[in-house]
């Protein structure tokens, strides 16, 4: 503790400078302090999501966004403006003696106890986008009722980490929630776990749930999500990662294998495989591709993530897809023979788009909505992983399935249902996690006609900027938090493609 600054005994004026971000302590608490302007604002020093450090993160305006997965923070209250963070930051007074700025012990608190009112926000689906849309609606002040519909079984929960640090026994169960049910409670939100919807009547404004029971609406929220696809393939013994019950039967079926195989060389494919190596089983990846990931990433940084994972022990077979599972193996259509104990799939997922169909909303590989996540139907609305929304760096229909953007969304989608009108801007973001390396990805790149490289992804420096058309899509960086927050930032001010080079350029 003697090593971190002291900020309750104060700082020179002249030693911060503007922008400045220091990292300290106020008796027990780790607290950031930080110049903006002639302003002062002292917070938690970690970010309430994976504990990232906020001092090394970036201050946008009145909002401070943490490095590692882009949380966004009011500087002024600590609340959560932009997920992945739920939960608000601690705010210390700041005071001016002289020339000395300091810190007080003993955060404020601010009471956000909801009032009541009489209009009923209905969400469908208690993903990331649900879940979201459920706080937001709390934290800008909705005093109506809302209900949260869910047809888990659980406690909305941190679905990234299933096939990272939970997988491979680093992430403790206490992790997983998102909240913890007294507060639901607290916040009057009305969570139903187990609960199916069967219909939605947009004219009558109300659902009908599978017991029979009716459920009328002022606002709705489709948050319907996605669902893993299956092989087409006889086999009773596939396993698929999407939610914490199938991380927790994947997790019992792994504790008594000795080698499994991985159908499916995508992200959450290689995640899988991380997570399974470090729990010592022997891994065989199985892609039709010729490099993994080489369609989203490029041919560099496919290469690379390749070499990582058989640095770590995987093998590939890829150009190969398989054509029969037994139980004590997979074929390949080479004819080859893949001996393994346990079988996982991960070949992507599908919209969950039958409840907005059968409704009469308009589908086109997605739910449709406007630039408001409004659908076809009036006071309905549609985010995360089902809708399709216009991309506004494109100009294009786009739907994306990352669990921050389907989290924001459902932030956007909480605000306009009450009338805030707000336009969705916001820049999708994920990250992946491969052993102790992590990807960060902002932007969205359907295609890439090229992919540029800067730095060295061997020495874990790196950036790779993506163009769709000759225009800047994406930009994926290796241990370069700084780069992928300013290149959000810029994307989401609307930044020509040269200040987004620029900033990529300069950082190397």
């Amino acid at each position: 503790m003697s090593d971190r600054i002291d900020l309750e005994k104060g700082i020179a004026l002249s030693d911060i400078a503007d922008g400045a971000k220091i990292a300290g302590r106020v008796g027990e608490d780790d607290v950031v302090l930080i110049r903006n302007g002639d302003e002062f604002f002292a917070l938690d020093a970690l970010c309430t999501h994976y504990h990232g450090p906020l001092a090394e993160g970036l201050v946008v305006g009145d909002t401070l966004r943490c490095p590692w997965h882009h949380a966004c923070f009011d500087l002024r209250t600590g609340s959560p403006l932009g997920a992945p963070a739920m939960r608000p930051l601690r705010v210390f007074n700041v005071i001016r003696e002289e020339d000395v700025v300091r810190v007080l012990p003993q955060p404020r608190v601010v009471d956000a106890s909801p009032a009541n009112g009489s209009e009923h926000v209905v969400i469908v689906g208690a993903g990331a986008a649900g879940s979201f849309a459920a706080a937001e609606l709390r934290r800008i002040g909705f005093a109506g009722r809302v209900t949260l519909l869910t047809s888990d079984e659980r406690l909305p929960y941190d679905r990234p980490n299933l096939s990272k640090d939970y997988l491979a026994g680093r992430a403790p169960i206490e992790w997983i929630p998102l909240r913890e049910e007294a507060d639901y409670a607290r916040d009057r939100i009305d969570l139903r776990l187990g609960t199916t919807v069967d219909a939605i009547d947009t004219e009558l404004r109300e659902e009908r749930l599978a017991s029979g029971e009716r459920i009328g609406f002022d606002r709705l929220i489709l948050a319907t999500g996605a669902r893993p696809r299956h092989l087409d393939l006889p086999a009773a013994n596939v396993h698929y990662l999407r939610t914490w019950s199938d991380a927790d039967a994947l997790l019992k079926a792994a504790d008594g294998s000795h080698t499994a195989v991985i159908i499916g060389a995508s992200f959450i494919g290689l995640e899988t495989a991380a997570s399974l190596r470090e729990r010592g089983l022997d891994v065989t990846v199985i892609g039709v591709e010729e490099r993994p990931l080489e369609r989203v990433l490029g041919t560099a940084a496919a290469e690379f993530i390749r070499a990582l994972h058989e640095k770590h022990g995987v093998r590939f077979r890829l150009g190969r897809r398989p054509v029969e599972i037994r139980d004590d193996a997979v074929v390949l259509d080479d004819g080859t023979v893949e001996s393994c104990d346990l079988v996982v799939a991960g070949i992507g997922v599908e919209p969950d788009l039958a409840l907005a169909a059968n409704a009469g909303l308009t589908i086109d590989r997605g739910i449709v909505v406007n630039e408001f996540l409004e659908t076809s139907a009036p006071n309905v609305f549609a985010a995360g992983d089902a809708a399709r929304f216009p991309d506004p760096r494109s100009g294009h229909a786009i739907r994306v399935e990352h669990w921050v953007a389907a989290a924001r969304q459902g932030q956007a989608a909480a605000r306009n249902a009450i009338g805030r009108r707000e336009r969705f801007t916001d820049v999708p973001f994920f990250w992946s996690q491969h052993y102790d390396l992590v990807f960060t990805y902002v932007g969205h790149a359907e295609r890439a006609d090229d992919a540029q490289l800067f730095g060295s992804l061997d020495d874990h420096n790196a950036a790779i900027v993506y163009r769709d058309a000759g225009r800047i899509a994406a930009v994926v960086t290796l241990f370069r938090d700084d780069v992928s927050l300013a290149v959000e930032a810029a994307m989401q001010r609307g930044a020509e493609d040269e200040e987004i080079e620029t900033i990529v350029r300069n950082a190397f």
